[in-house]
């Protein structure tokens, strides 16, 4: 499959390709954060030059933390619900569902995207018995709407990686707003950048040598809380407290500890909406 086959021209489509990659190149070294044989083989797959994000350790390092941060919160709140309906969004070519492994059959899952990749997506990894592809942009409210009429008692998680930070803050804010007056009891697992990284983009280890910046940039975790009267924030992480984090050096490892603005560019939340 070539490239303008698989991307729409927005430019923020193309991005999945770099978190794509980045699972693929840590999958392949001898401690790999994670393990993820369907992204090594996409790359194969995929008619791109991957080759341009190869100085890009800190995003590889990264990526791979993010992931296997929100498979393991994923994999907690399926053994722990009854009814866990798990939507995905943003997916891209993300091979969440096969990473978990078989505890991915005790939940329904859904995938939501825009048109574009969503086909790509049926092509290069079909849809499980328990899993549905959605084509739409997550902004709208239509998909919303039909889950909650096809789950009236369903307990539901969002996972938004590494898309919210490509959008305006009204529009981000907005669709927290359509989520939390429709999904009391869910939980939403998303990472944001601040407002220093998101000016500072266009320097960013890959998205530098693509055309795709940060727009929205969030320097209070507890944001959220103050756009909807349900909606509170549960956690943080950040990246330094994972012990894998040292593989981006000893430069940006201090950075990161002494530099406010590095340690908190980019941050994992997880909201509850009450």
């Amino acid at each position: 499959m070539k490239n303008e086959e698989l991307v729409s021209q927005d430019n923020i489509s193309e991005t999945l390709l770099i978190t794509l990659y980045m699972k693929s190149r840590e999958s392949k070294l001898t401690n790999p954060i994670i393990n993820d044989e369907s992204a090594c083989q996409l790359v194969e797959t995929l008619d791109y030059d991957f080759s341009k994000f190869d100085q890009a350790v800190a995003s590889s390092v990264g990526v791979a933390i993010r992931s296997r941060y929100f498979d393991q919160q994923l994999i907690q709140f399926i053994e722990t619900r009854e009814n866990p309906i798990v939507v995905l969004l943003g997916t891209g070519l993300d091979s969440r569902y096969q990473r978990i492994g078989q505890i991915a059959q005790k939940a329904s899952f859904y995938q939501l995207d825009i048109p574009a990749i969503i086909q790509a997506r049926q092509q290069l990894i079909p849809s499980q018995e328990n899993e549905t592809f959605i084509a739409s942009s997550m902004f709208e409210t239509q998909w919303m709407d039909s889950l909650i009429q096809a789950h009236p008692n369903g307990q539901f998680i969002f996972i938004v990686e590494g898309v919210l930070m490509y959008f305006e803050q009204d529009i981000v804010k907005k669709w927290f707003q359509d989520m939390a007056q429709r999904f009391g009891g869910s939980e939403i697992l998303f990472d944001v950048v601040n407002s220093w990284l998101r000016d500072n983009s266009h320097r960013h280890d890959s998205l530098k040598v693509m055309e795709a910046r940060f727009i929205y940039g969030c320097d209070d975790d507890k944001q959220m809380e103050s756009w909807s009267d349900n909606l509170e924030h549960v956690s943080t992480k950040l990246y330094n407290e994972f012990p894998e984090w040292k593989r981006v050096g000893w430069a940006k490892c201090l950075a990161m500890k002494l530099i406010p603005s590095v340690k908190y560019s980019s941050r994992l939340l997880c909201y509850r909406v009450k």
